[in-house]
């Protein structure tokens, strides 16, 4: 009864991209009629001594599909160009809570760009997202109108990173 019940209404499942081809996936699933979430963010990075900025997968190597199991062919997706296969369990996909892609959509623009704009202030406690710091927790020293910050991070001795507010998250 409850597997019924899962497949009469849609659903976000997982599906596995094959490395660096999380876009190339979406586009192909599309192409073939399924509603496709493949959530984004800005990334800065350092190419040829400047500093350019980037679309990158939020998930890399992973992107949301919406369908319901009883209307849809889901396994074409596991023959799909750019994919790995859809996550299952006893070889069916398993739908991810609801909510969870939601509550990301709520935080994404139309181009699916994730953009977390937390009120931040000096002296909070931050996550970097990206860079040779990815990961690490610091503490907000400095920001100005532009979105530019700089984070204090204290390993044996401190160092004052600058970054943009788009690669933080408050820790």
């Amino acid at each position: 009864m409850a597997t019924q019940k899962i497949a009469d209404t849609p659903r976000w499942y997982v599906v596995a991209t094959k490395p660096a081809r999380e876009f190339f996936a979406a586009g192909q699933l599309r192409n073939q009629g399924f509603e496709v979430f493949s959530p984004k963010r800005k990334a800065t990075i350092r190419h040829v001594r400047k500093l350019v900025t980037r679309s990158r997968p939020l998930f890399p190597g992973y992107l949301f599909v919406q369908m319901r199991l009883d209307a849809i062919r889901w396994r074409a997706i596991n023959g799909t160009l750019g994919v790995k296969f859809i996550l299952s369990q006893d070889e069916r996909p398993v739908p991810l809570p609801k909510g969870f892609v939601e509550a990301i959509m709520a935080h994404a623009g139309p181009d699916g760009m994730v953009t977390y704009a937390p009120d931040l202030k000096v002296g909070d406690k931050v996550t970097l997202m990206a860079g040779p710091f990815a990961n690490e927790i610091g503490e907000l020293i400095a920001k100005d109108d532009r979105g530019r910050v700089e984070v204090l991070m204290r390993f044996v001795s401190s160092v004052a990173v600058k970054t943009t507010q788009d690669n933080l998250l408050p820790a």
